[in-house]
């Protein structure tokens, strides 16, 4: 189901199920009880759906998100299955018999480390639990009550005691070869499980499953089960997976408004009808229930109504980096202003537009149009000299608009815009858009005076040193970061009109409005174009591993390198449960990346061997090949002049990560290289070095000690 849809039709479903089984039992059973546990279950779906809301590119967010759905949708089905009201019961089998292979499923990826071979084989078992309990249900257990009690209820109580055992000794592993900070979460994830699941299954479940006697009322023992999604959301944040900070100030809000109604409402209904508690409570759930429908249509249609004035910030996207493109290509700040002016001329309808810039506090019109040619440059700045925020003003009897362009508290320049040509106020939507130009012309400006200072102190290096180690210390700091923009830039703008315009071509074809031959001949090298772009949005940064974490980055490397290259892959995976931090698996996926394609190209090997294994708190790496291997040279820059500037690179990056690099190479006997990386990023051996196959030398120019054995 499409990602934008999936998260606006789980909660419509839920609240469609609520609602029925609420007016189906409303005459015949009444409790308090049920309304309990159903608000027990919406509030678990509706923290799994405002988390997938903030993040839903990540497996653990949609793993989360299914665990939320089932439970809370089991939850709140308990009492009415209870009374034999359909389908509440048939829906209930269903979920309760799931839930513990989501829970499994959710945990195999939270944290993200390798969970050992059995916590997956329980997986497997839950599964097939749940599938049996299920099926003996549907198929025997509607018209032998007894085959409920004596085999499915066991069936899903002992599922559930399996998983959660199951979980709570993953959660002891990781307390073995971790931090401190990652210990702590765990003993709370581990306090937070007891105390959520251990009323339940030990005061209520086993004892009327097993000992046919009554325990502790279900919907009293169900109160505890909050404090597990609780510490979910908690541990999350902390993870830096979802903010949930961030969305309870968003929803805090709706929830006041929503509150403040019902009590309104209430008082109102109470001074005029003489309403009997019972329909009272109804009253109030469906019309919560309004309001969550509501608002889900609302937030569903948001993107269709929003639709026009998004294609306008598709437009100002792409002059904006046109713009930035003739900044690179040492255009003018007159010949930028212009396209500005132009891009709020296609924009918006209005009759004129001046650019101003504050060039060393000095202003100075960079250009103007339509009934700002007519205008006094002087009057023209005697306006805005001293106003550093919007305002509206008036010249020569006409409407003016001054934007300023602000760093912070300095001010960069103005953007003064006429009024519309048919002499309507702006709505919303333009205005917003303005701002919009506004913020990315002031981004554009600065980016052109912070271009032109490097360039200068860019030439000022040079001059002074020619040498390889300061001209890639200059260059190397902003690597990543502009590496991660320019995928995300790819991916998000140039990929995204690639396919929008494909879309539209099938669509002329579909309407016979273009030449069958043309359209093929077009729509393959747009495809072709597209994986191109793809492909360079993975090799920019590579998304796989903050999304599946490092060890499936790896095999999934393997498939592509044994698909496209015919090498057998080899891969020796065990970090012990450690909790490899994002940043650093990224860095390390880049790094046994490199080497791996620096042996296909270079080795001829047919196999190449990749070790990640984790040691006291180091990281330790190795890629081996059994190639033609190659000399390694007295001085680690002397490698440039043999084509291995990669590994010049690789010595950079670990040398940056605090750690240490080890070559060991003679021509006919293959490479091997080993890296040894501090997890933790406090290691303190910040040598390097490169083995060969003789004495001992230590070179000061290359930064690193270099060792040879005959």
């Amino acid at each position: 189901m499409n990602k934008k849809v999936f998260p606006f039709v789980m909660p419509l479903i839920f609240v469609f199920i609520i609602c029925y089984t609420l007016l189906k039992m409303h005459n015949e059973h009444f409790s308090f009880q049920y309304y309990f546990t159903m608000f027990i279950g919406m509030a678990f779906l509706f923290i799994g759906i405002y988390s997938y809301l903030q993040k839903p590119n990540s497996i653990v967010v949609q793993y989360f998100l299914a665990l939320m759905f089932i439970s809370g949708l089991a939850i709140a089905l308990s009492t009415p299955s209870s009374w034999d009201i359909k389908p509440a019961k048939e829906l209930e089998v269903i979920t309760v018999s799931f839930a513990p292979y989501i829970l499994m499923k959710f945990f195999e990826h939270f944290p993200s480390s390798t969970k050992p071979t059995f916590f997956r084989q329980v997986r497997m078992i839950t599964l097939f639990i749940a599938i049996f309990a299920t099926l003996i249900y549907f198929f025997i257990g509607i018209r032998h009550h007894v085959i409920v009690s004596k085999i499915v209820r066991p069936c899903i109580v002992v599922n559930m005691v399996l998983s959660l055992l199951s979980c709570i000794v993953i959660f002891y592993l990781h307390l073995q070869s971790n931090s401190d900070k990652i210990k702590n979460q765990m003993y709370l994830l581990i306090a937070g499980f007891v105390l959520s699941f251990a009323p339940v299954v030990i005061f209520s479940l086993i004892p009327d499953v097993f000992f046919s006697f009554s325990g502790v009322p279900f919907h009293y023992s169900l109160s505890s089960v909050i404090v597990f999604p609780m510490t979910l959301s908690y541990l999350l944040t902390k993870q830096e997976i979802v903010d949930f900070r961030e969305i309870f100030r968003k929803i805090s809000f709706q929830l006041s408004v929503i509150i403040l109604s019902l009590v309104v409402f209430n008082l109102l209904l109470s001074m005029f009808y003489n309403i009997h508690l019972k329909s009272a409570i109804l009253i109030n759930t469906l019309l919560v229930c309004t309001f969550v429908v509501y608002d889900l249509i609302h937030k569903g249609l948001e993107p269709l109504k929003m639709k026009k004035w998004n294609i306008k910030n598709q437009e100002i996207q792409k002059e904006k980096l046109l713009i930035l493109q003739q900044l690179l290509n040492g255009k003018h700040l007159e010949y930028c202003a212009k396209l500005i002016a132009d891009l709020i001329h296609k924009t918006i309808d209005v009759s004129g537009v001046c650019m101003i810039w504050n060039n060393d506090n000095i202003p100075m019109i960079l250009h103007k149009t339509g009934v700002f040619l007519h205008f006094d440059n002087t009057e023209l700045l005697t306006y805005v000299d001293e106003s550093y925020d919007s305002m509206k003003f008036n010249i020569n009897e006409r409407n003016v608009f001054a934007y300023p362009m602000n760093v912070g508290t300095t001010n960069m320049g103005w953007i003064i815009v006429g009024e519309k040509n048919n002499a309507t106020i702006m709505e919303k939507e333009e205005e917003q858009l303005i701002e919009k130009i506004q913020i990315n012309a002031t981004e554009l400006f600065t980016s052109a005076k912070t271009l032109q200072q490097i360039e200068k102190q860019l030439k000022e290096t040079m001059e002074e040193t020619k040498t390889y180690e300061q001209f890639h210390l200059l260059l190397l700091n902003e690597q990543e970061e502009e590496k991660k923009k320019l995928s995300v830039f790819l991916h998000d703008e140039v990929l995204q009109n690639l396919i929008l315009l494909l879309n539209k071509l099938e669509l002329l074809s579909k309407n016979k409005k273009m030449d069958n031959g043309v359209f093929k001949d077009i729509k393959e090298s747009l495809r072709s174009s597209i994986s191109e772009i793809r492909e360079m949005c993975h090799e920019l940064y590579p998304v796989i591993v903050e999304d599946l974490g490092l060890e499936k980055s790896l095999y999934s490397l393997k498939r592509k390198c044994q698909t496209n290259h015919n090498v057998a892959i080899e891969i020796d995976y065990n970090t012990n449960l450690k909790v490899i931090p994002t940043s650093l698996s990224i860095q390390v996926f880049r790094i046994i990346k490199e080497l791996v394609y620096n042996a296909i190209k270079h080795s001829s090997s047919k196999k190449v061997f990749v070790s990640v294994i984790e040691m006291n708190h180091f990281l330790n790496i190795k890629v081996k090949d059994h190639g033609i291997g190659f000399k390694v040279p007295n001085r680690l820059s002397e490698l440039s002049q043999h084509n291995h500037l990669g590994l010049i690179t690789i010595q950079k990056r670990v040398h940056q990560l605090k750690g240490t690099l080890d070559i060991q190479s003679e021509p006919g006997n293959g490479t091997c290289i080993s890296i040894t990386l501090p997890i933790d990023r406090d290691g303190t051996n910040e040598n390097q070095s490169i083995t060969s196959r003789r004495s001992f030398i230590s070179d000061a120019r290359d930064s690193t000690i270099v060792r040879k054995r005959s």
